[in-house]
C-alpha cells in the first residue's frame, strides 16, 4: 500500500488494459500532463463558466423586463430585506405553518439584490438580482461537483463526460437550476453534497468542508434535510474511518480541512442557535408537532409499495406528476444502478473506482432515506398532488448516470482523437442546455417562466394615496393571499406601510408585516379576494389583477 498525501490514499493499480495513468510520460500529449496534477481547478473554473453562461443566456430577460414579485417570491422578499440589514435568523416559510431551519438562500438572494440591482444596476428590480444570485450559485455547485469528480478522476475525458451529462440532465429537468422557486433550490447543493459525501468515504479529507457547505446549504433550507443531511453525513465518516483504518492511514488524515468544515458547521449553525436559544424549542417544537399531527390525524394511508412508486416517478425521464411513471421510474433505476455498479468494479484506476462504487452508495442511501420519508411524513394528499417534495431526489438518478458516464469512458485513452471530440459534446451539450424550453413540472407549481405582476407598483401606489399616509390595512378573503403578499413586499421595499390582519398568516407574512390593534382601528382597509369575486356592497373596486380582485372598505 502506498500513502500519499495526508488527504488521500492511494493502492496499486490492479491488472488492466493500458490507459493513460499507466502510458509512460512520453506518449501523452504535454497539456493533459500538466492539467493532471491540478485538474480540478481549472475544471471548476471552466465549468462554472460555461454553466453561467448558460443560464445567463437562458435568462437574459433578467436583463430587461421589470419583475415585481408575489405570491411565494414575495413572501421570500420580506425575508431578504430582513437580511440585507443582517437581521433574519429563520428560513422560508413552509406550508405547514413554520419556517425551515435557516436563512442561507436568503442572504445569498440579499446579496444578489444589493449587488447587481443596488450596486451595479446590472439588472431593473430587485427580483432581478436576487434571481441571478440564484442562477450563480446553482452554477457553483454543479461547478464544485465536476471539480470534486475531477480530482478523483485525473482524467480529462472523464471529467468532460461528466461535463456533458451534467448539461443533459439540465436540458432534461431546467427548471433545477433555472428557477428561483425553493424546491428547485435544494437540487443543486444535494448533488453537491452526494458528489462530496462519495468523495469522503473513499478516505480523502479533501471533500470535508465541501460537504458541510453543502449539507448544511440543504438543511438552511428544507426541514426534511435534517433526517437526509445527517444521515448522508455519517455515512461519508463511516466509509472515511474504514478506509484509513483498511489502509493504515492517519485517521483523520489533513488537519486543514476538519478545520474548515468545522468553521463552515459553526458558521450556518449560528442563526439556528441564537433563534432557538431566543424562542425555545424554535423552529422545532413546530417540525415535532408537524410530525405527531401526521401520525395522529391519520393522513398517511398510503403502502410502502406507493411510497416507492412516489420516488421512483424522479427516475422517470418525463413529468415527476405522471402517475404512469411509477413502474417504468423503477426500471429504469434498477438497470441504471446495475450498469453503474458493473461499471464502477470494472474502473481500471483504483481511486476513482472507489469514488464510483461510493457515489452509487450515496445516491442508493438518499433514495432509501427518502422512501422512508414519504412513508412517515408525507400525507395521502401531497403524496398524490404535490411533486415539489421530491424534486432534490433528481440528484441520485444523476449521480448514477455520472457514475455510468465515467466507468465507460475511463477505458478510454486521453488524448486529442478522444478530448476534442468531447470538448464538442460539451459545447453542444450547452447549446441543447441553452435553448430547450422549460415547462411546469406540476400543474400546481408556479409559472415555468415567472415575469411576477407588472401592475404591483401603481396598485400600491394607489392604495397609499387612498390611506394619506396610514397604514394600508389588508383583509384576505379565502385564501386570496398571492399578490397581497407582493404588496406587503412591495410596500416595505419602498417604505410605504402594508400590513395583513389576522394571526394565520404570520408565518407567511412574517411577525413584522401583522398589523397591530392600532393599525386595524386607524388604518384603510382594503380587501384582497379570487378574481371572480363580485365586489361587496360598502365597497369600492381599486385594481383587478390575474391572482385577485382588490377592494377598499368605505367609511360607515
Amino acid at each position: 500500500m502506498e500513502v500519499s498525501r495526508q488527504d488521500h490514499v492511494t493502492a496499486p493499480e490492479r491488472p488492466g488494459p493500458a490507459t493513460a495513468a499507466t502510458a509512460p510520460a512520453a506518449r501523452r500529449w504535454w497539456p493533459l500532463r500538466w492539467w493532471r496534477g491540478w485538474q480540478h481547478v481549472p475544471v471548476g473554473l471552466w465549468s462554472f463558466l460555461v454553466l453561467t453562461a448558460v443560464l445567463l443566456i437562458r435568462n437574459a430577460y433578467l436583463f430587461s423586463t421589470r419583475i415585481y414579485e408575489n405570491q411565494d417570491y414575495a413572501a421570500n422578499t420580506i425575508g431578504v430585506l430582513q437580511a440585507k440589514h443582517f437581521q433574519l435568523l429563520l428560513g422560508n416559510y413552509s406550508k405547514e405553518n413554520f419556517y425551515h431551519p435557516g436563512p442561507a438562500f436568503l442572504y445569498v438572494m440579499a446579496a444578489g439584490e444589493s449587488v447587481f440591482h443596488d450596486a451595479l444596476h446590472l439588472v431593473p428590480t430587485p427580483f432581478n438580482g436576487q434571481f441571478l444570485a440564484i442562477l450563480l450559485l446553482n452554477a457553483g455547485l454543479i461547478a464544485a461537483g465536476l471539480a470534486v469528480i475531477a480530482r478523483h478522476a485525473g482524467s480529462a475525458r472523464v471529467t468532460l463526460a461528466c461535463a456533458v451529462v451534467a448539461l443533459l440532465f439540465v436540458a432534461l429537468h431546467p427548471l433545477t437550476v433555472n428557477s428561483p422557486w425553493f424546491p428547485y433550490l435544494y437540487f443543486a447543493p444535494a448533488v453537491l453534497m452526494l458528489v462530496a459525501a462519495a468523495s469522503v468515504a473513499t478516505g480523502e479529507t479533501f471533500g470535508l468542508p465541501i460537504l458541510a457547505l453543502s449539507a448544511w446549504l440543504c438543511i438552511h433550507g428544507q426541514a426534511e434535510f435534517l433526517v437526509f443531511a445527517p444521515i448522508i453525513v455519517v455515512v461519508a465518516l463511516a466509509g472515511h474511518f474504514w478506509t484509513r483504518r483498511k489502509n493504515q492511514t492517519r485517521l483523520f488524515g489533513s488537519a486543514r480541512h476538519w478545520i474548515g468544515a468545522a468553521v463552515i458547521s459553526m458558521l450556518f449553525a449560528l442563526p439556528i442557535v441564537i433563534y432557538t436559544a431566543e424562542h425555545w424549542p424554535g423552529q422545532f417544537g413546530r417540525y415535532w408537532g408537524y410530525r405527531e399531527h401526521v401520525a395522529k390525524s391519520g393522513l398517511i394511508h398510503h403502502t410502502l409499495i406507493t411510497s416507492i412508486g412516489y420516488t421512483m416517478r424522479f427516475w422517470w425521464p418525463g413529468k415527476p406528476s405522471t402517475a404512469y411513471g411509477d413502474v417504468p421510474g423503477t426500471v429504469i433505476a434498477l438497470v441504471l444502478t446495475a450498469v453503474a455498479v458493473l461499471l464502477a468494479l470494472r474502473c481500471p484506476l483504483p481511486r476513482l473506482r472507489r469514488f464510483l462504487l461510493w457515489s452509487v452508495v450515496m445516491a442508493g442511501v438518499l433514495t432509501v432515506v427518502f422512501i422512508y420519508y414519504a412513508q412517515t411524513a408525507i400525507s395521502d394528499n401531497n403524496l398524490k398532488s404535490q411533486s415539489y417534495l421530491g424534486y432534490f431526489t433528481w440528484a441520485a438518478p444523476l449521480m448514477v448516470v455520472l457514475v455510468i458516464a465515467a466507468g465507460a469512458i475511463v477505458h478510454l485513452r486521453d488524448g486529442r482523437t478522444v478530448v476534442l471530440p468531447l470538448v464538442a459534446a460539451v459545447a453542444a451539450a450547452a447549446v441543447v442546455a441553452t435553448l430547450v424550453p422549460q415547462t411546469q413540472d406540476d400543474r400546481f407549481d408556479p409559472p415555468a417562466k415567472y415575469f411576477g405582476v407588472p401592475q404591483l407598483p401603481q396598485l400600491v401606489q394607489t392604495m397609499a394615496t387612498a390611506s394619506g399616509g396610514r397604514s394600508m390595512v389588508i383583509r384576505i378573503h379565502e385564501g386570496a393571499w398571492l399578490d397581497a403578499v407582493g404588496v406587503v413586499a412591495y410596500g416595505d421595499r419602498i417604505g410605504r406601510r402594508a400590513c395583513v390582519v389576522g394571526a394565520r398568516w404570520v408565518v407567511l407574512f412574517r411577525s413584522q408585516s401583522v398589523c397591530t390593534p392600532a393599525e386595524r382601528q386607524t388604518g384603510v382597509t382594503f380587501w384582497f379576494y379570487n378574481p371572480q369575486t363580485q365586489v361587496a356592497p360598502g365597497q369600492v373596486l381599486v385594481a383587478r389583477l390575474p391572482d385577485s380582485l382588490v377592494t377598499r372598505q368605505l367609511k360607515t
